[in-house]
């Protein structure tokens, strides 16, 4: 397993290569190797776990509360498909049923906003979120970057879609 993770560090650095800056030494940044690093620690769960993989833009969020004492409360988030990744196409209008309780814990989506997500099947009242709550949910620039946790004094650094959905098809692979 070790060996897996070494390797599979070893292929996002080489992925990211050009598009990470440089230190005046020419060596890739240590927060850099972090951020893939992290990413690729975290991609066996997502991939094991997620229906729908997708980078796409919020168009609309709609909170739908119930009325009676058997519904329940949700959030309707729609999203346009940017990149698909796995169970959806490009330009794709994808509807995201969320649990109401979700967004009173936090997991808020706002029209414009650009993310990665990685989403568990749908249950069987139609409902999913993101796998591992924001584990599953990256922001994305709207450059088209992927804002990758750190770890460091920098929460994120900015690493490109193509880059890391080279990295989550690698594992895929794996």
């Amino acid at each position: 397993m070790r060996s897996v993770f070494t390797v599979a560090i070893f292929i996002a650095v080489a992925f990211a290569r050009d598009e990470m800056p440089q230190e005046s030494s020419g060596r890739v940044a240590a927060t850099d190797i972090a951020s893939l690093g992290m990413l690729q620690a975290s991609l066996s769960p997502l991939l094991r776990d997620s229906a729908l993989i997708f980078s796409g833009t919020v168009i609309q969020v709609e909170h739908r509360n119930s009325d009676s004492s058997s519904a329940l409360a949700t959030t309707s988030i729609l999203f346009r498909v940017n990149q698909a990744i796995r169970g959806v196409q490009r330009g794709q209008i994808v509807e995201v049923r969320e649990w109401g309780g979700l967004w009173q814990s936090g997991e808020r989506y706002h029209p414009g906003e650009r993310v990665l997500l990685f989403l568990y099947p749908p249950s069987k009242l139609g409902l999913t979120s993101p796998v591992g709550h924001r584990s599953g949910r990256f922001p994305v620039t709207s450059a088209g970057h992927v804002l990758l946790p750190t770890g460091a004094s920098s929460p994120f650094r900015p690493i490109a879609m193509r880059r890391v959905v080279a990295a989550i098809r690698q594992a895929e692979k794996e």
